[in-house]
């Protein structure tokens, strides 16, 4: 999980991160943590096309207030979940406006990081592929999935990050489990992720600037097929 701790009290940061460092460690779950000292930064980050699975945000950061920041990153089409930190509830109303998954009243306890963190994982582990290696289990968030190539009895899942992973499945089998709206099979050899397509002619070409194929006698129903998504829910 990728996770992003906003808040512009390093003392505050520090203490959130350590939480979240002792629970991730606890169930073994593969985590990033990026911290930020002010809204801004956090918004040019989305920009940069960096995602993040959960944003705490406290409610005052730098010349921003939190409400604002979570309402540019909803804009910027943030489906991620939002976590308040505050000293005082008075923004938790305008909460409900932006979303946000969870409302955390200062002083931080790990209690209350981790029973806030419980809720978002149950729902969050919906929404992952998990790909066998060995004796371990890799859940790779749907949202980190960029596009999955086959060649032959096996297929290569390509992460945002650029990390890759060798699945010894045939397409098909994969097409079948990736129950989302954002999966498209384009091709006999690709599926692909559309919100990570920057541009669509005669082949997708992603974020990471890796060309996708688009099987070409049906080339016109699935750029159809990309354009509806987008205008639905982008």
């Amino acid at each position: 999980m990728n996770i992003a701790v906003c808040d512009k009290s390093p003392a505050d940061r520090e203490i959130i991160t350590d939480f979240l460092h002792h629970y991730f460690s606890d169930k073994s779950i593969q985590y990033k943590i990026s911290e930020f000292e002010s809204g801004a930064n956090l918004v040019y980050e989305f920009e940069d096309s960096k995602n993040f699975d959960v944003v705490f945000l406290d409610a005052y950061v730098g010349e921003l207030l939190g409400i604002d920041v979570a309402r540019k990153l909803r804009k910027l089409h943030y489906s991620g979940d939002i976590v308040f930190l505050t000293e005082s509830p008075e923004y938790a109303l305008e909460g409900y406006e932006v979303e946000a998954s969870a409302y955390i009243l200062k002083p931080h306890s790990n209690k209350k990081i981790c029973s806030t963190m419980e809720r978002i994982v149950s729902k969050y582990n919906i929404n992952t592929y998990d790909i066998k290696q060995r004796n371990n289990i890799i859940r790779v968030p749907f949202n980190e999935i960029m596009f999955i190539e086959s060649n032959n009895s096996k297929c290569t899942l390509h992460r945002c990050d650029g990390r890759s992973y060798i699945i010894y499945k045939h397409l098909c089998e994969i097409e079948a489990e990736l129950t989302d709206r954002r999966f498209l099979r384009c091709h006999q050899s690709y599926i692909v992720n559309m919100n990570y397509i920057i541009q669509a002619d005669r082949h997708f070409v992603m974020k990471s600037g890796d060309i996708v194929m688009i099987r070409q006698r049906n080339l016109n129903e699935i750029k159809k097929e990309y354009f509806r998504y987008i205008n639905k829910y982008q």
